[in-house]
């Protein structure tokens, strides 16, 4: 294997070529002089071990700046805990690179990160900041004071929601039966699927429905959607008059809870779900014996191409009297890099990272080098010639670990995407087109509209107490019926931990940003 990596990389060294970009001399070959050296801590996931500082891609981009750096790798399960320790430490690395990073705790209160905004304002970072300001994000990225502490990692993929229903064509042709379109048609077809043998083994081991809990891919959050609320997992969304509201408290809540408790009684959902992970929840999957999931598409993913073979896409059930309603996904700035106030020097890490964001760069360093698993088209654009297995990229290349800014109009004219993500990107165009989904992602609230350090702390401590009793309620009110003392214990309950305060902060937060 080393050596079969070893053979891709002199190959790719040879053909990692420019592509137009302002940065001057962006491929040399050639170092530009002796390397200058410095720090950071970068970001790892936890089951991918990576040597960054003799990984192939950062050697070129040590050719193309001559600036060497020094990586400290940390795990995410370990992230958090060790910047906490750099800054408290006061042995500050010279650049954070990925993970997370509490941008007002550590930029704004406690003046820890330098300010790039005269930086990228003066031309130091001209791939970068052209495709910020072309695709008008700096507000995102702007903190609290009004400085850009961070640089951003954004793929736009056109993904409009997490999870889709898919329901298994091959039963429903065994048994003659209609895509359902409303509870009570899915409910029937649930039945059918339990009763009627559909698999043809003579047995009644089918699984109508297959789900994890509290999440928006393969989780039951999903179907209360079909009662009109996209209950999404901090439990807040904006309606269309511009109010935030507390799913959990809304009428629609108790009614598909009420309906999952009948699909409960009678068998048909998977009572596993409410302790069981994505991983057993793709081994029952791939037994091939499940009626309906939610996932995030089919191909390349979790799931055995042969069983998923079996599926199709459906459309949100609605019951009656309501339009189903899911969580709005968008695309999210995540944190890509900063520089601490302990940086020797600014403009040389900024040239780094810079190179990193120039277009075969920064498409090398996510998918593959050129010529290899990566491939430029006679229209100019790039094209993924093959995926390798066993997360090898992560070998050669940074994925997602490392630096990356594409808006979407940007990205569409340069990369052509896989065929696993164009998958994707048909069946949320079909359910925007059925309008199935919220108007406004309630991520403007949790993860686009800025926040300030109280905000933050305020909303984390009331997320983690009132989270504890949404799933509480959930899982006694599916297993145990919805009755009136139940629906007001659980709502004087909420209010008793805070659910009124969640919204007003968030409200605060919502009214600012549509302000600005």
């Amino acid at each position: 294997m080393k050596r079969t990596i070893k053979l891709i990389c002199l190959l790719a060294a040879a053909v990692f070529l420019p592509a137009g970009c302002s940065s001057p001399d962006p491929v040399s070959k050639e170092s530009p002089g002796a390397s200058e050296s410095y720090t950071a801590l970068q970001y790892e996931i936890d089951n991918i071990a990576v040597d960054f500082s003799s990984m192939w891609y950062y050697q070129q981009i040590e050719k193309q700046t001559g600036v060497h750096v020094d990586f400290t790798e940390v795990k995410d399960s370990e992230w958090s805990s060790s910047v906490a320790l750099a800054f408290a430490q006061g042995k500050m690395p010279d650049m954070i690179l990925r993970g997370s990073l509490d941008i007002e705790e550590y930029g704004v209160t406690r003046h820890l990160l330098v300010p790039l905004d005269e930086y990228i304002d003066k031309g130091f970072l001209p791939n970068y900041a052209a495709r910020m300001d072309a695709a008008g994000l700096r507000q995102q990225l702007t903190a609290s004071d009004g400085h850009i502490y961070q640089l951003g990692f954004l793929i736009s993929q056109d993904v409009n929601t997490n999870g889709h229903f898919f329901i298994n064509r091959k039963w429903l042709d065994a048994l003659k039966l209609p895509v359902p379109e409303t509870t009570g048609e899915l409910t029937e077809v649930l039945r059918h699927f339990r009763n009627d043998d559909p698999n043809g083994n003579g047995l009644r081991d089918e699984i109508p429905l297959e789900f994890t809990f509290d999440d928006n891919t393969t989780g039951i959050y999903n179907l209360f959607s079909f009662f009109g609320l996209p209950l999404n997992e901090d439990f807040v969304y904006p309606d269309r008059q511009g109010k935030v509201r507390f799913a959990p408290e809304e009428d629609a809540f108790f009614e598909a809870a009420g309906w999952l408790h009948q699909l409960y009684l009678e068998g048909l959902l998977d009572i596993d779900f409410i302790s069981q992970g994505s991983s057993i929840w793709a081994a029952k999957v791939n037994e091939g014996n499940i009626g309906m999931f939610s996932y995030w598409r089919l191909q390349n993913t979790a799931l055995n191409p042969g069983i998923t073979a079996d599926y199709e896409i459906m459309l949100p059930v609605h019951a009656e009297g309501t339009t189903a309603c899911l969580p709005r996904n968008m695309d999210i700035i995540e944190f890509g890099a900063a520089l601490t106030v302990g940086n020797r020097n600014i403009e040389a890490c900024l040239r780094w990272l810079d190179a990193q964001f120039e277009t075969e760069n920064m498409l090398v360093s996510q998918n593959g080098p050129l010529g290899d698993t990566l491939i430029r088209r006679e229209d100019g654009r790039y094209e993924v010639a093959y995926v390798p297995a066993d997360n090898e990229l992560y070998q050669t290349v940074p994925v997602i670990c490392g630096q990356f800014f594409a808006p979407a109009e940007y990205y569409a004219s340069v990369y052509v995407p896989a065929a696993h993500r164009r998958e994707k990107a048909d069946y949320c165009e079909r359910y925007e087109q059925a309008g199935v989904l919220e108007p406004v992602s309630a991520k403007v609230l949790t993860a686009v509209a800025a926040k300030t350090t109280a905000e933050s702390s305020e909303t984390a401590r009331l997320k983690t107490k009132l989270k504890s009793i949404v799933d509480a309620g959930i899982v006694e009110m599916v297993t145990q019926g919805v009755t009136e003392e139940r629906v007001e214990a659980f709502r004087r309950h909420l209010k008793e931990n805070g659910c009124e305060e969640y919204c007003q902060v968030y409200q605060q937060i919502y009214d600012r940003w549509k302000e600005k």
